[in-house]
This record gives C-alpha cells, structure tokens and sequence, in this order.
C-alpha cells in the first residue's frame, strides 16, 4: 500500500543561518526578512508617520495654489468694475476720476472678500504706478506681489499685473429732475387702472370650484357671470374667485382669464393707480 507523504512547510529563520552563510553570499535571507517584517506589528505604524506629513504637505501646498489663483481673479474683477463704474462719470475730472478708480477698487476687494494674506503688504501692497487718466480713456495698471506657502526654486513670492482700458462716457446725460417716471407698471385691456405688483389679487386670480348646492346656501352672494352662464343651464361645478362677486360655468372663461401688459407709467394715458396694489 504506498504511503501517502505531505511535504512540510518550510521555515526560515536568520537564527538557522550561521553568520558566516551569510556574509560570505552563500544565503539570502529573503524569505526570512519578509516573514520577520510581516511579524513586525509596528511596520505599518512606522510607514503611516512617515508618509502622513508628505500627504498633508502636498494637500496643503495644492490648496494654497488653488487660493492664490482665487486671489488674482478676485484682484482683476474688482479692477475691471471699479473702472467700469468711474468710466460713466462723465462730470469728473481726470484727477477725481482716478481716486474714484482706486476707492471703488478698494471696496470691490472688500465685497469679494479677496484674501489679502497671500499679497505681500496687504491692502497697501498694490501699486498704481502706471496707472493714467485723461478726458477720454482709463487706463487703470495694478501691479503687487503673490506670496507662495513655500518656496519654489528659490522664490517665495511672484509678481503679477493686472490692467484695464475703458472709454468714458460721452453721451447726454438728461436732469432726473426733468425725466418722466419710467417705473414699469401692469395693464389689462379691459380696466381703467394700472397695477403696481403683477401679484396683485385683480391679476392673479385665485379660483376655486364649489358645488352647486353650496352656492345655493352660501351667505355671500354671487352674481351669474355675464359670459359663459347666458342661455346655460348651471351645472353641479361652478367656479368663483376669492376676490370677485360672480359664479362661472366653465372654467375657460375669459371672466377668470388675465391678459397684462407691462407698460411704462407714463404710458398709462390717464389711468388711476389700483385701490389694492397701488402706491405699494
């Protein structure tokens, strides 16, 4: 009968070596050192202290670039408002104009909440050197200094410009004490008044379905609707609104219908404000 032989497991340990073996090449204990790190139970504590502060280096430092691009764009918004709204101040002189320039810029970084911590010196670390002003154009230049978190091949801080060119404003500019109300207000074809609110109740209409039998027995009164009840015999749905006084039989009728325009005040040919909506 053969017997059946089951091959052992091998085990290396550097302690079945003699020195000698190993020094003179004759053993490689690999096999040993892998089976004695996998015994190590302090291996992958060492690793993780080693690695943790180059992982949070490289999140911090990725981070800090994502900033620093958020602070040049914030830096060029504000300039290019801050120019854009002194550009429309026609009456100011080139001298005026340019401290408005630099005020409103200063504000726009404030509303955006620029982060001032990345630019060397703060607020006062932007410079206006070439910055002119004339009758015609403003040609705002800013120019600071972005720091970096750390120090890139020798460099700790980078210069960035920023410019904007924009014609000023040369058109007429009519006396507001003299203009006519251009406030946009809300017309029907078929009433007299004007509405000051599109949400006004005369305009949006809330409708409601009741039963017949309950208008019957309704304490407030409703009248037939001029439109859609002539010549109809009511049926057990009737439609109302919160705001009128009439019933309607069918629900596409134009009594619960709204056509608005939206026309100027000084349009309105005459038309009263509404007694709900109006000078609200």
């Amino acid at each position: 009968m053969p017997q059946m032989t089951r091959k052992e497991k091998k085990k290396i340990s550097l302690r079945q070596k003699s020195w000698k073996e190993i020094k003179s090449g004759a053993f490689v204990p690999w096999e040993a050192l892998f089976h004695a790190l996998r015994e190590c139970k302090g291996a992958m504590t060492l690793e993780a202290a080693l690695v943790f502060p180059l992982f949070l280096f490289a999140v911090i430092t990725v981070l800090s670039l994502f900033l620093m691009m958020q602070t040049q764009y914030i830096v060029a918004n504000s300039l290019d408002v801050a120019v854009a709204e002194t550009a429309l101040l026609r009456d100011k002189t080139p001298g005026e104009a340019k401290t408005l320039t630099q005020a409103a810029f200063y504000k726009e970084l404030a509303v955006q909440k620029c982060p001032l911590s990345f630019i060397k010196g703060g607020i006062a670390g932007f410079s206006w050197k070439n910055t002119s002003v004339d009758e015609v154009y403003i040609d705002a230049f800013v120019t600071y200094h972005i720091r970096f978190p750390v120090s890139f091949f020798g460099k700790r801080q980078m210069k960035v410009s920023d410019g904007c060119r924009i014609h000023r404003w040369v058109g007429e500019q009519k006396d507001k004490t003299t203009e006519k109300d251009e406030t946009w207000v809300f017309v029907t074809p078929t009433q007299s008044v004007y509405h000051e609110s599109r949400n006004c109740t005369h305009l949006k209409l809330s409708i409601q379905s009741v039963s017949a039998a309950a208008m019957e027995g309704s304490q407030r009164s409703y009248a037939p609707c001029a439109h859609c009840t002539k010549g109809q015999a009511m049926g057990k749905i009737v439609y109302v609104t919160t705001e009128g006084d009439c019933y309607h039989y069918h629900l596409a009728c134009s009594g619960l219908k709204r056509t608005v325009y939206m026309i100027k005040r000084s349009e309105t040919d005459g038309k009263k404000p509404c007694s709900r909506c109006g000078g609200k």
